[in-house]
């Protein structure tokens, strides 16, 4: 599943073992647990995942600020 996936990849990059209480609602970008650089990390990461392109007009914060948000822009683009 893409939430696991994106879950595990966030816990074990970017969290290392502080990752207590960490879900698909956590605000990344807010708590500043991934920076700019790693935003492009995760979109080529929904890339390999899914096979969804994801146009550079829809990585924004609004997108990518949770696990649950990005998992949703992939949906949305998936029905496109």
């Amino acid at each position: 599943m893409l939430e696991n996936t994106l879950l595990t990849y966030i816990s074990e990059n970017y969290l290392g073992s502080d990752d207590e209480g960490f879900n698909a609602d956590t605000p990344i970008l807010e708590l500043n647990i991934i920076d700019s650089g790693s935003l492009f990390d995760l979109v080529d990461l929904l890339r390999r995942e899914t096979g969804a392109s994801i146009p550079l007009n829809q990585v924004t914060p609004g997108n990518f600020a949770s696990v649950r948000k990005m998992v949703d822009l992939v949906t949305r683009l998936q029905q496109h």
